[in-house]
């Protein structure tokens, strides 16, 4: 459930995968020293606040969705493949390195997310499939519903296990 979560929200938002659902790598940090420091959904909020004003809006959520999928569309197309989504890096956790999945889970889990994202079933994901996901997950973590999501709203990173479960 964490990785479609991810993935809708890094497309808002993955390649998601999830395309946009597509994530690509992060963006350079405020220094331009590489990936941002930060992990999880207040990086992404991060990411999505083209302002900077510590709040998405609607309208930023759907820009940085839009700007996810089109990094994700390797022949620039307009159209997302499974085989596209896949070679998307799909952010912490998602793309097989950071949590240790075997690239046949790290396929299975893409083909998962692809399927639920190919609406009308033709094979290939276009950005008008995409919308409806993301505007429910705006809507979803807009708790307040004032058209906006900030750092509050956001679900609270997931704890990581130091050893291992008996």
């Amino acid at each position: 459930m964490k990785t479609f979560r991810m993935a809708l929200l890094g497309a808002a938002l993955a390649a998601a995968a999830a395309p946009a659902l597509a994530q690509t790598a992060p963006a350079p940090g405020p220094d331009n020293r590489g990936p941002r420091a930060g992990r999880g959904p207040g990086a992404i909020l991060d990411r999505i606040d083209g302002n900077k004003d510590g709040k998405a809006t609607w309208d930023e959520t759907w820009i940085f969705v839009q700007d996810r999928f089109t990094a994700a569309d390797a022949d620039r197309d307009g159209r997302l493949t499974q085989q596209e989504m896949g070679a998307a890096r799909l952010g912490p956790g998602l793309d097989g390195r950071e949590r240790g999945a075997s690239p046949e889970q790290r396929t299975r889990v893409v083909g998962m997310i692809f399927r639920g994202i190919d609406a009308n079933r033709d094979g290939v994901v276009v950005i008008e499939e995409v919308r409806p996901l993301a505007e429910a997950r705006f809507r979803a973590l807009d708790a307040n519903g004032d058209g906006a999501v900030t750092r509050d709203e956001m679900p609270a990173p997931r704890q990581r296990h130091q050893g291992r479960h008996g």
